[in-house]
Parts: C-alpha cells; structure tokens; sequence
C-alpha cells in the first residue's frame, strides 16, 4: 500500500513538472497586470496538469487493456495444453 501511495506521489510530481517548464513564471507584486499574468499562469498551469492527467489514464487503460490480453492469451495456450485423462477407476 505504501509503494502505491509512493508510485502515485511520484507520478504526480512527474506530471506537474513539465507543467511548471510549459508555462511562463509567476508575476511579482499587488499589480493588476500581475495579478492577471498570475490569473494566466494558473490556468496555463491546470490546463497543462489536466492534460498530463488525461494522458496518464490512457496509459493506464492501455495497461489495463495489454493485461487482459496477456490473460487471455496464457489462458487460451493453457486451453490448448492435451492432458492426458485420468484412468477411469
């Protein structure tokens, strides 16, 4: 459970990351120009997440997906496995 939580951190910090590379620095001062290059900055920053996030489900239903795959596949070459019967008693 702890290396869950740790996995999810960390992908987390991965995804805000390039978000913060993307978009423009934060604005200093009580401006109404800074304050709206900050309003700016804010969105550009969720917008960015927002897409990491997207993309990180669709890993994750590919991943899903490529699973039940491999499932099925293991289980249809079992399937396909000729055990012999046992003797009848």
């Amino acid at each position: 459970m702890i290396k869950r939580v740790t996995i999810a951190i960390l992908l987390g910090a991965c995804a805000i990351v390039p978000a913060l590379a993307a978009c423009p620095p934060p604005a200093a001062g009580e401006t109404a120009a800074a304050i709206a290059a900050n309003q700016q900055r804010l969105v550009c920053l969720q917008q960015e997440i927002s897409r990491k996030s997207e993309q990180y489900q669709f890993n994750v239903q590919i991943n899903s997906l490529d699973q039940t795959i491999q499932q099925m596949q293991i289980q249809r070459r079992f399937d396909a496995l000729d055990f012999p019967k046992p003797p009848a008693p």
